[in-house]
């Protein structure tokens, strides 16, 4: 009897994220930051421009689900919140993913959520994960600095304790967790934003390479 070979499939990738990681069309709709008007004003006018679009052609793979969420945290007994097991059962509903790419814990920072509140809800967002998925690889940002734009923004964020200690949490939450670092703050490059955190079409270009660096693509 003749063998019929089937194409394997391509790998499936799924997005966890905030505002940074959003696109109209692609990522709930009652939460986008990059809806038309803000695509005009940052240049990131398709979803190609989008940082974790390019990483997802790098690895010629697919969208699973992008659940990211403007303005949401990791902490906060919220269903916006990173943590909620609502968003992360979310990221399946396409279809198991091979790759999750966690981006988030800025507006932790920016809204100046504690430390420890911080460590506690990125280790239960973790946990979550990988129950959730045990057979998925995990990778898990940290965050890079966004470079002051000349002139006037239309968006402001200003944390009082140092980004870095929260990069800092995600670094050991990750090591005890036994997932992936993709470990953007160590590079010490500023990306280009429109506001200082939301990346321009440079800006996500950039953030794309050095999350192809951290995945060795």
């Amino acid at each position: 009897m003749e063998k019929v070979l089937q194409k394997e499939r391509k790998l499936r990738i799924s997005i966890l994220g905030d505002s940074i990681s959003t696109f109209a069309g692609y990522t709930p709709k009652d939460s986008v930051f990059y809806d038309s008007y803000v695509q005009w004003e940052t240049g990131v006018k398709t979803v190609e421009d989008t940082w974790w679009m390019q990483v997802i052609r790098a690895f010629d793979a697919e969208l699973g689900i992008n659940n990211s969420v403007a303005g949401s945290m990791v902490s906060g007994n919220l269903s916006t919140s990173a943590m909620a097991e609502e968003r992360i059962q979310a990221l399946g509903e396409n279809g198991l993913p091979d790759f999750i790419l966690v981006s988030a814990g800025c507006n932790d920072w920016g809204f100046c959520v504690l430390p420890e509140e911080f460590e506690s809800a990125y280790q239960t967002m973790l946990c979550r994960l990988k129950n959730t998925y045990p057979y998925a690889q995990i990778w898990c940002c940290t965050l890079p600095e966004g470079k002051e734009p000349e002139g006037e923004v239309f968006f402001n964020i200003d944390g009082t304790i140092s980004k870095r200690i929260y990069s800092d949490i995600i670094r050991d939450c990750v090591q005890k967790a036994e997932v992936h670092l993709a470990d953007l703050e160590k590079y010490q490059k500023e990306y280009e934003t429109v506001d200082g955190v939301h990346p321009n079409k440079e800006g996500m270009k950039m953030l794309a390479g050095l999350w192809m660096k951290e995945l060795a693509l």
